[in-house]
């Protein structure tokens, strides 16, 4: 069996999938709204760089993303479930295999790690006196660190034991913070130290994967995670057959469905709030959204219309994310027996979708409220709600209607 031809038509598959998938969620026009919040926010990074005093811990901040970013390393095996049986038998041939997926891991998530750098470069800049070339320096020490990350992560998949992926991630974690605040304060003593510690652990993992068999299922397990989290994402702007959905009961939210009035024509707009409440899809990203957007606004010095161009911005990708809602009972017969006329399902919907929009602009005006900054709270609440009604009433509805979806 060629391992090798094996692995090529899985990358070639895999690459091919999501290729097409992108060209949905790429769409023009989340580029244009891309572009324009990327020349905003640059246009704001800058400002705020000339503002920064000689306290604020720059390289203290830059060392936690760095941290996080080098600790999200996995390797993509792309293997399958079928995969347990049909290559089982073959495993003593697998390490080729698996030396592909560790080189691809690692070239496929250098886009985040050097994207990082490039944000962070003009704040290292303006914090220390250090040089361009250093910089590069430290970078090249950064791309170790991240094969570092791959290779112990691959090597616990040998291990079941929660406690010690949950060590794991501490372990690394707190590894990358210490060496990357190190090298960036030039610091390389220190460096050189903990260099030695992890070239301690790497072996002694190595060593002890040696004495213990390959852990298909958790391997298998793990992938599956990761595709279904990409489809998760793609699904959320056309239809993914491959998604497995998984609903949550959440009880505590069960308040909320009991606002909405026990009638007839209310039938669909419970269904999509149950729907929304326990999906943790749409519900997660609504939150993290929410999350971001507060968290943006409560830290960071922005003008008037930064903030409510920064709203508008999170009031679109939660309108966007949340849009694929409409179609999560189409698989299901029995909502097409109600008595019930059949735009009361569109209408539903669209109630819905508004009074969620503006929700969460509520939310992030209260922000600016706490912040004491009254009169931008209540413009981003009246922009809000406008915004909202436009998006719902005019984009979303002229935007499924020539889907022939309503």
């Amino acid at each position: 069996m060629d391992v090798k031809a094996i692995w090529r038509k899985r990358l070639g598959e895999h690459i091919t999938e999501v290729r097409t998938y992108l060209r949905y969620m790429l769409n023009d026009h989340l580029l244009i709204v891309l572009i324009f919040i990327a020349a905003g926010g640059a246009l704001t990074y800058q400002e705020w760089l000339h503002t920064i005093t000689p306290e604020f811990p720059g390289v203290f901040l830059i060392s936690i993303v760095f941290a996080f970013v080098l600790t999200n390393s996995y390797v993509r095996t792309l293997l399958k479930e079928p995969d347990i049986v049909f290559l089982l038998p073959v495993e003593m041939k697998m390490k080729e295999y698996f030396k592909q997926s560790f080189t691809y891991s690692f070239f496929s998530q250098l886009y985040l790690l050097l994207i990082t750098a490039a944000f962070l470069a003009p704040l290292y800049f303006a914090v220390t006196e250090a040089a361009f070339t250093g910089y590069l320096l430290i970078f090249a020490q950064l791309l170790v660190i991240k094969a570092w990350n791959l290779f112990l992560s691959w090597h616990n998949v040998y291990s079941v034991e929660a406690l010690t992926k949950y060590g794991d991630f501490i372990v690394r974690l707190t590894i990358n913070f210490l060496v990357s605040f190190f090298i960036l304060n030039e610091s390389y003593l220190f460096a050189g130290i903990l260099y030695v510690v992890m070239i301690g652990l790497a072996l002694y993992l190595y060593k002890d994967a040696k004495r213990k068999s390959f852990k298909w299922e958790e391997a298998i397990d793990q992938e599956l995670r990761r595709k279904q989290g990409f489809y998760r994402l793609a699904n959320l702007f056309t239809d993914v057959p491959k998604l497995k959905k998984q609903a949550k009961r959440r009880v505590y939210l069960d308040f909320l469905l009991s606002l909405i009035p026990n009638k007839q024509d209310h039938v669909f707009t419970y269904m999509f709030a149950r729907a929304f409440l326990r999906s943790g899809d749409f519900l997660g990203i609504y939150l993290r959204l929410t999350v971001i957007g507060g968290v943006l606004l409560w830290f960071m010095t922005l003008n008037l219309y930064s903030i409510l161009i920064l709203v508008i911005f999170v009031l679109y990708l939660t309108g966007v994310q949340i849009a694929s809602l409409y179609k999560h009972y189409d698989l299901l017969t029995l909502p097409d027996l109600y008595p019930i006329k059949k735009s009361t399902k569109s209408e539903s919907f669209f109630r819905l979708v508004l009074s969620i929009l503006i929700i969460q602009g509520l939310l992030l005006s209260i922000v600016l409220i706490i912040k004491v900054q009254l009169v931008a709270a209540v413009l981003s609440l009246i922009v809000s709600v406008g915004f909202s009604y436009v998006f719902v009433m005019l984009y979303l509805k002229q935007r499924m209607v020539k889907r022939n979806l309503v």
